[in-house]
């Protein structure tokens, strides 16, 4: 057999529990515990001591209870010395040392033991509250988590220290779990101090921006008690988070004035004071917050203050205060590098910032701050690095993206910058401040960009801008930038929006009628030009949107009116160069309406001014100038000069010709020398390939040319020639009373009277010379003379007759010879056709 392999503690064991049950009973009185060490005694002393402590304690007797506590301090350390692993020589010690506030002590002697029983709650617990009273709070936090998930009664406390830790760092959503897991712990007798848990609930409400959890629970700290300043400033803070500013700030005024010694409503005031730029109220409740509290919250207030107020070397002195008072305070320590470099003492500022990281500061408003301190003072490189240090300490916050995206923006490197703000964007989408500077970045781009032609990367540049910012600046610059591209579609859309935000001003409106004006809505355009003129008093502005407007009053036909304003285009600078970019334009298109009004002298007083003024460099509008001068030439009679100027105009075609323009053109020309078949093979020739838009001039010309030849068919007695004419230029313009009523006179002239003097009575409104034609029949034809008389009366009263005179002689002689009037003489016979040029 194989001997047993049993581990002989357990053989031991085994031995001693059947010796026990089998022996008689005297056998057990052979069985003694092992005498205590001379370490377990003194514990066990030390532990009586320390009851008796917590007895005087709680009776009142704080003298004899401070005693004992000492006694019993002393016993533990002469335990731990006889064994220092000892767990409940170190527990017993750290129980009596916190309870003298040796917290130092305590650390120093049962921080050794903890590490080697790091799960043993009678020493997590003393050591953890040492470490939170000394306030180590990265070594505190860890080991008060840890006793608090044991959730035992006797270590209720440690839910509230850590509550009051997570309230420190800011973190409300941790500090509503302890406080909430303190109030299901907490005995009832302990009900009674539930205000003061209610008040830090709804200080951590704050901190999560629940507005209606804090309300709640500072009004159940309220409940049933005078009231309390603490609860009312956490309702005044629960104003302010819902927006209510005004009426948090009643509430503040009217607690200071009934909590006059209590700093907190002057501090909390003076901070919204300052918020609302109100600086010098902000002065009066700091100065007043200092003569109640010299404390460091105080001091650190009033130099926001004098900073406020441009005084940084008093802020300077504030903050010293306040570092004199808590040395190594965080945010004094921030607040003197600020006002170091409010002062442009940059270097101290930078000095004094690297001094507080290098003594233990792991702040990231302290990091953040000497990162922002070294990029103002040029030092963009370790501005980098130290923000990247910020980004790495919290990646999961937008703070050191937004940072180092300012330090890229400082130095023109917008593609990093764009990068950093669009990161700050990926762990925070709601960030405002990286949504306003990387629509700056952007802008910033877009306008380098634009300035390498790279017009389309400006505009998608601009346009992620806009959807960013929705700001007057932002939508001005997308807005130009499309008209730029020729957009104006789009352009128009923007601007339309620009302009109802709060700040547009008449740029928008003058950008908004160029929108317009590119896509072809002249009428709102000169609107928004006009609301561009009345949104400012300055002239130079008032010139620019008038010259904006006569460009809408040009496409709208009124060429007199921007004539005006081009000519007294104002003191502007801007004004005058779209004066001289586009008053030869347009004094070559009303020159081409006054030709088409047949005031060809009129014509050449604008042409004659274009030559003054010159073109420039625009050849084709050179060339538009010269076609216009050739119809004036056309119209004068000087048909070589016009044919040599349109020959010259639209050789080679320009861009504003079309390719038939030279035949039509020149077919006009043979019309006004009377060349009516080869006029009409040209216009014929052009009319196999119209262009849009050439129907209707040429149906116009093509009713002329028959016009003429019956004009000419007439003038020579070729009535039936005459008459084929007129019916086919008829037929082209069934309305055209003009040729209806010289149709009427080849009619007469052939004998057909009765239809001529209907046609001729029918058209008497229309046409004037109907009425004369009147009077020649009822004078040659029935002699009538008083009927002639009365119809000539009618011809001179419409006032449009160009043979007043002559038929003035007329109607004069008739009332002469029958007793009508003054004898002047007979009429002339013969029925007059109206020529049409």
């Amino acid at each position: 057999m194989r001997p047993s392999s049993r581990p002989p503690r357990r053989v031991s064991t085994a031995l001693v529990l059947l010796a026990t049950l089998a022996g008689p009973p005297t056998a057990l009185a052979q069985f003694r515990p092992p005498p205590a060490t001379e370490a377990q005694r003194l514990a066990e002393q030390g532990d009586q001591v320390l009851v008796s402590a917590n007895a005087a304690l709680a009776k009142g007797d704080k003298k004899e209870a401070e005693e004992k506590f000492r006694k019993a301090l002393q016993l533990f350390e002469q335990a731990l010395g006889e064994d220092p692993r000892s767990v409940a020589s170190a527990a017993g010690l750290g129980a009596a040392a916190n309870a003298l506030q040796d917290f130092q002590r305590t650390v120093a002697r049962v921080q050794p033991v903890f590490a080697q029983n790091p799960e043993d709650l009678t020493l997590a617990y003393p050591l953890g509250t040492a470490y939170f009273k000394l306030r180590r709070f990265a070594e505190a936090v860890p080991v008060l988590e840890k006793v608090a998930a044991a959730d035992q009664p006797d270590h209720l406390i440690v839910h509230y220290y850590l509550a009051s830790y997570y309230l420190y760092a800011q973190d409300g959503n941790r500090a509503v779990t302890r406080l909430q897991r303190y109030l299901t712990l907490r005995p009832e007798k302990l009900a009674g101090n539930d205000f003061q848990i209610h008040e830090l609930l709804g200080k951590a409400h704050l901190l999560r921006r629940d507005a209606p959890a804090a309300r709640a629970a500072f009004e159940k700290s309220q409940a049933g008690r005078p009231e309390s300043a603490p609860a009312q400033i956490g309702l005044a803070s629960v104003l302010e988070l819902e927006g209510r500013v005004p009426e948090s700030r009643a509430l503040l005024e009217r607690l200071v004035t009934k909590f006059p010694q209590v700093p907190e409503p002057k501090e909390k005031l003076a901070r919204q004071y300052l918020a609302a730029g109100d600086v010098p109220r902000a002065e009066t409740q700091a100065l007043a917050l200092v003569k109640v509290s010299d404390t460091p919250a105080a001091h650190l207030l009033l130099g926001d203050v004098r900073l406020a107020q441009k005084q940084p070397a008093q802020a300077e002195a504030e903050y010293r205060k306040v570092l004199a008072l808590q040395p190594g305070l965080l945010m004094g320590q921030i607040a003197v590098g600020k006002a170091l470099q409010a002062q442009s003492r940059h270097e101290e500022a930078i000095q004094f910032l690297e001094s507080a990281v290098k003594a233990g500061g792991g702040s990231l408003e302290l990091w953040a701050t000497l990162g922002s301190v070294n990029r103002r003072a040029g030092r963009f490189q370790r501005a980098v690095e130290v923000h990247r240090r910020v980004v790495e300490m919290a990646p999961r916050q937008a703070l050191g993206w937004n940072l180092l995206g300012a330090d890229h923006f400082a130095t023109g490197q917008w593609d990093q910058a764009i990068e950093d703000y669009g990161s700050a964007l990926q762990v925070e989408p709601n960030n405002a401040n990286a949504k306003q500077w990387l629509a700056r970045a952007l802008a910033h781009r877009a306008r380098d960009r634009a300035g390498t032609q790279r017009l389309d990367d400006a505009v998608r540049d601009l346009r992620r801008a806009y959807d960013l910012d929705r700001s007057v600046p932002m939508g001005r610059r997308l807005g130009a930038a499309l008209l730029d591209a020729r957009q104006f579609a789009e352009a128009r859309k923007v601007l339309e929006g620009t302009v109802t935000l709060p700040g547009a001003t008449w740029r928008e409106h003058l950008l908004l009628g160029y929108a317009r004006l590119g896509g072809g809505d002249a009428q709102a355009a000169l609107a928004a030009f006009t609301q561009a003129g009345e949104a400012t008093q300055e002239p130079d502005q008032r010139a620019e949107a008038s010259a904006g407007a006569a460009l809408a009053e040009v496409e709208l036909g009124q060429v007199d009116a921007a004539v005006q304003r081009l000519t007294d285009a104002g003191p502007s600078k801007t004004a005058a160069k779209v004066a001289e970019a586009n008053l030869p334009r347009v004094l070559v298109r009303r020159a081409l309406s006054k030709l088409e009004a047949g005031d060809a002298a009129a014509a050449n007083r604008d042409l004659d001014a274009v030559d003054r003024l010159g073109t420039g460099k625009r050849t084709d509008l050179a060339k538009l100038a010269t076609f216009a001068r050739a119809l004036t030439r056309a119209e004068e009679g000087r048909f070589a000069e016009a044919s040599a100027g349109i020959k010259r105009a639209l050789t080679p075609v320009p861009e504003w010709a079309w390719p038939n323009s030279r035949a039509l053109a020149d077919a006009w020309v043979l019309y006004r020398q009377g060349k009516v078949a080869p006029s009409r093979k040209l216009l014929t020739a052009a009319q196999k390939k119209p262009m849009p838009g050439q129907p209707r001039w040429t149906g116009a010309l093509t009713g002329a040319l028959l016009r003429r030849e019956a004009a000419l068919a007439y003038a020579s007695g070729n009535m039936k020639a005459s008459e084929k004419a007129l019916k086919a230029a008829l037929a082209t313009s069934p309305d055209d009373a003009q040729v209806q009523h010289n149709l009427a006179c080849v009619e007469w002239r052939q004998g057909s009277t009765a239809g001529a003097l209907a046609a001729w009575k029918r058209l008497e409104n229309s046409v004037p010379v109907a009425a004369l034609n009147l009077g020649i029949d009822a004078q040659e034809r029935r002699h009538e003379p008083a009927e002639a008389v009365e119809a000539w009366r009618r011809y001179l009263a419409s006032g449009a007759g160009a043979r007043a005179a002559q038929v003035r002689e007329w109607k004069d002689r008739l009332q002469g010879l029958y007793g009508l009037g003054d004898a002047q003489g007979a009429a002339q016979s013969g029925a007059t056709a109206e020529e049409t040029p």
